[in-house]
């Protein structure tokens, strides 16, 4: 039976329980990160630390723990669960709240750690490429306080990933409510045009003045992916060019190529939005370059 780690604890995932109270299951109250195992290492892991523990300062969630700890937590979940390569997920909710007559209400935090089997993407996707949809009744406010943090508000992503896997496609395409480029429903989003990577900015990329000069809205919904870290260091080193600014839905369709990523699916060619074909319909040489580069 495969075990989970609960705030300090190890537990059989079938007798795993928390509060009825938590403010993750009541409220949704709560960030996560998705991680990928490979030979028993998880791939920057520090970076999804760094960004979980950030959310967690912004949106007022207590991350009790150190990073050393969770990285022993990651290490021993691993070994318990004798997996080599992994797909795993942290979760950080804000608990419980707590009446203390001394200092008042104060939060009990619950930190919950899974792993599982990894499961790879079918190669003949990473070959002939992904297609996506565009959403056109939902739109992502980036003036939400949870706007660029990955929460546990997640049902509008995955009810739009739903209805792109009824249509055929594996994956949702998000605009803004300025009708701009953000992203997928689980994934950064790339475009490619003259030999230049084009992806929408982050809120702490919009600092840099000349990004905003770029980007045609003060505020992103963009989450600083781990992967994204990866691909931006990669086409630097290999002195392809990266432009950080706003994407409207002629540009996408006019790309010469597209791709996605994540921690799961690395990289991942996007070829087609909808019926309309991106490039020539089959993954580009920068997709493949940045592909080959980046440790999936």
């Amino acid at each position: 039976m495969a075990s989970v780690w609960i705030s300090g604890e190890f537990f059989d995932e079938e007798s795993a329980t928390i509060s009825a109270k938590d403010s993750g299951l009541l409220h949704a109250i709560g960030v996560f990160t998705t991680m990928h195992a490979k030979s028993g290492q998880v791939l920057r892991l520090d970076k999804h630390l760094k960004r979980l523990r950030e959310s967690c300062d912004t949106l007022f969630i207590p991350l009790l723990f150190t990073d050393d700890e969770l990285n022993i937590a990651v290490d021993d979940l691993l070994k318990a669960n004798d997996l080599q390569d992994a797909r795993l997920r942290l979760t950080i909710t804000r608990g419980t709240t707590i009446n203390d007559p001394l200092h008042g209400l104060h939060a009990k935090p619950t930190a919950l750690l899974t792993a599982g089997a990894y499961e790879p993407y079918p190669a003949d996707y990473y070959a002939s490429g992904l297609t996506a949809i565009v959403l056109d009744q939902q739109k992502l406010n980036p003036y939400d306080i949870q706007a660029g943090h990955k929460t546990l508000d997640y049902f509008s992503r995955l009810s739009a990933l739903r209805e792109a896997n009824v249509r055929g496609a594996g994956e949702a395409l998000w605009f803004n409510v300025h009708n701009f480029l953000q992203s997928g429903s689980i994934s950064n989003v790339y475009i490619v045009k003259s030999g230049t990577i084009i992806t929408p900015p982050t809120n702490e990329e919009l600092n840099d003045p000349s990004v905003r000069e770029q980007t045609a809205y003060p505020k992103s919904n963009v989450l600083p992916g781990t992967t994204r870290a990866a691909v931006l260091e990669l086409a630097q080193s290999a002195g392809i060019a990266v432009k950080l600014a706003s994407i409207s839905i002629q540009d996408l369709l006019d790309a010469d190529e597209a791709f996605l990523t994540n921690s799961i699916m690395g990289v991942m060619p996007l070829c087609r939005i909808e019926r309309k074909p991106i490039g020539n319909e089959k993954p580009g040489p920068i997709t493949k370059a940045v592909s080959a580069g980046v440790e999936n």
